[in-house]
């Protein structure tokens, strides 16, 4: 029963994966974080759902999201704060305990179907309106782009496949 339950764990984790795309961004330790991105389609609109995973950043309740691609155009997406969440644990160092907290917040951004387009080559720069200090990362390479297109796609084709 115990192998039967890590089989459908890691099956999820994969199915999961599979439907996002990440990177993780360090300049200074302390302003460091995780970024995660999806595309869903709710009723007849779009949007693109980012998660920041950080010691200390979240979004704001009415966030923005800018976003550059390759040939310069400036896409501005509005958002709405989906939910924050922390996790904390503790590492021990020599005889003491460091608590280390971690926290989630996820955000949603309306997009449209020709600001997708837009974006269908890639994506150069973002920039995302979070507390305490403004996430904000340049891309020399597509790190994001092409694939949140090809999720818009996919999430585009599910209403045809029912």
């Amino acid at each position: 029963m115990k192998k039967f339950f890590i089989i459908i764990f890691f099956t999820i984790g994969l199915v999961v994966k599979a439907q996002t795309v990440s990177y993780t961004y360090r300049p200074l330790a302390a302003e460091g974080c995780s970024m995660k991105y999806s595309v869903t389609k709710q009723d007849t609109a779009y949007y693109i759902i980012a998660t920041v995973r950080s010691d200390r950043m979240k979004f704001l309740k009415e966030p923005t999201m800018l976003i550059k691609n390759f040939d310069g155009e400036v896409i501005k997406l509005q958002g709405d704060l989906i939910g924050n969440g922390s996790e904390s644990a503790g590492i021990m160092v020599g005889n003491m305990m460091s608590p280390v907290t971690e926290i989630n917040s996820t955000a949603q951004f309306r997009i449209s179907q020709e600001q997708f387009e837009l974006i269908r080559n890639g994506i150069a720069k973002v920039r995302l309106s979070t507390i305490p200090i403004e996430h904000e990362r340049t891309f020399r390479k597509d790190k994001i782009g092409k694939k949140l297109y090809q999720f818009y796609l996919k999430a585009r084709s599910k209403e045809d496949d029912f």
